[in-house]
């Protein structure tokens, strides 16, 4: 009896160790978990953090002579992932909410990257190569590259992820559409080809089930269900910006019911997603030239998941637990 009762008290250990946010905790790691959300973007030569209601922005990393576009993070171990395409890099700096004095590490090299999608779950990195017109897979330190796709590309810019489904997002501003595959590259299907010319920022809203993209040419947002169908624009009044200049839209991401926009002259603006002619707000003016955009915050969905295996993992033993307590009974 002694036996049983340590064996289940150790699988219970175990599983908490493993399981206890439902993300796995390694001893030492640092994570978004705990966190609020946070506006991660850059502005050309930075990757900064920035509260969604204040205009007070943290410097992760300063590059410089680089040109920095779209960043992204793992959330997990709290790592953040940056492109530059005048150094032809992909670089990546581990926990820099944990670790201010962390290495920076060139992952990918010898590439014209624009777009980038960290897949938090499977633990690998996707981007859009210029460079051969190509969309590209690796492993989260640049190791066992694969090409996706690689023919009727032109020049692939955006990138957003599906996880749950293995959907990958991604915009062709050479051939003005936006289109989605499998994370292997297959079932490709051009989901929006009409008024799109520059299509910069993608992002997923899968609670409603709708994808939201930005055209840096046409000015404007706009949003369809995630097959391409019912295409809508999103209404913006640009009153009240400064000198009444129109939104010049890049980065986008998403949160709740806004959106967290950037406009490359004048900053970053939030936005209500269903609300016709919604007036943005701006939350970060004090930063120019901002392109990517995304918001740090805590994946329930999967910590949901993992508690629902472990509530069953823990009926399963309560009822093992029950059958040797009546053998030993009936002894």
């Amino acid at each position: 009896m002694f036996t049983i009762l340590s064996s289940t008290i150790l699988a219970f250990y175990l599983v908490e160790l493993k399981f206890g946010n439902g993300e796995e905790i390694t001893p030492g790691s640092c994570s978004f978990s705990g966190i609020g959300p946070q506006l991660l973007f850059s502005n050309n030569t930075h990757v900064l953090l920035n509260a969604l209601d204040s205009d007070n922005s943290r410097t992760l990393v300063e590059t410089m002579a680089g040109s920095v576009l779209f960043v992204d993070y793992h959330f997990v171990d709290g790592s953040i992932y940056w492109s530059d395409l005048n150094k032809q890099i992909i670089s990546r700096k581990s926990c820099p909410l944990g670790n201010e004095n962390s290495v920076i590490e060139i992952i990918i090299q010898n590439s014209r990257p624009m777009g980038i999608a960290v897949d938090s779950l499977n633990d690998h990195l996707y981007w859009a190569d210029q460079d051969g017109a190509a969309i590209k897979r690796s492993n989260l330190n640049g190791s066992n590259i694969e090409v996706i796709l690689d023919k009727s590309l032109q020049t692939p810019v955006a990138i957003t992820i599906d996880t749950s489904n293995s959907w990958l997002y991604f915009s062709d501003h050479g051939k003005q559409t936006i289109e989605r595959c499998k994370f292997d590259g297959s079932s490709r299907r051009t989901l929006i080809s009409d008024d799109v010319q520059t299509p910069y920022g993608l992002a997923l809203d899968l609670n409603s089930k709708r994808l939201y993209w930005t055209d840096s040419a046409l000015y404007h947002i706009k949003s369809s269900n995630l097959d391409g169908t019912d295409v809508k624009l999103v209404s913006i009044d640009v009153s009240s910006l400064v000198d009444k200049i129109e939104i010049v839209v890049m980065g986008i991401d998403l949160y709740g019911s806004y959106m967290y926009v950037s406009n490359l002259g004048t900053g970053i603006y939030r936005i209500q997603k269903n609300k016709e002619n919604a007036v943005p707000k701006r939350i970060s003016g004090t930063h120019h030239s901002v392109y990517g955009v995304k918001i740090t915050k805590s994946h329930t969905s999967d910590a949901t998941t993992v508690k629902g295996s472990v509530g069953q993992m823990i009926i399963l033993f309560a009822g093992m637990l029950f059958v040797e307590f009546q053998n030993i009974n009936s002894i």
